[in-house]
């Protein structure tokens, strides 16, 4: 995969937590606590003091799908 066809893949496929809320439904604590509980696992996570995660789209479309339905 070259470096074009990995930004699209990126671009594509990652998002970060303001566009999963929106895909997912949910408000700030909400998603939170989603996390918390291991229900949303961040794809991939930066840093040590202030974290950058990103998201995998297809598992908060899947995520947002079931969660209400538990």
């Amino acid at each position: 995969m070259n470096n074009e066809e990995m930004k699209r893949w990126i671009t594509d496929n990652l998002v970060m937590q303001d566009e999963a809320r929106t895909i997912t439904g949910q408000s700030v604590s909400g998603f939170n606590q989603s996390i918390a509980t291991g229900r949303i696992l961040p794809f991939v996570e930066f840093g040590e003091a202030r974290k950058t995660r990103l998201y995998l789209r297809s598992e908060l479309v899947e995520y947002a799908k079931n969660k209400r339905v538990r």
